[in-house]
C-alpha cells in the first residue's frame, strides 16, 4: 500500500500544514510520500502553501 501525507500531517492541528514538522511527523507515521502544492509569490520566490491566499492559514490576508 502507498499512502502519501497530504499537505504532511494536516489532521493535527500543532503541526500545521505543509511544514517541515508535519512533513516529518507523515512520514515518521509510515507515508510513502508527502504531497504538498507550490506557488509563485508575486516577487517570483516559491513557496509551499495549497491555497491561494494567506487568509487561512496565517493571521494575514491577500493572495500568494
Amino acid at each position: 500500500m502507498i499512502i502519501f501525507g497530504h499537505r504532511g500531517a494536516p489532521g493535527y492541528p500543532r503541526f500545521g500544514e505543509n511544514t517541515a514538522v508535519s512533513f516529518r511527523k507523515a512520514l515518521e507515521w509510515s507515508a510513502t510520500g508527502l504531497e504538498f502544492d507550490v506557488r509563485r509569490c508575486a516577487d517570483g520566490q516559491l513557496v509551499v502553501i495549497h491555497d491561494e491566499t494567506i487568509d487561512r492559514t496565517t493571521n494575514g490576508r491577500g493572495r500568494v
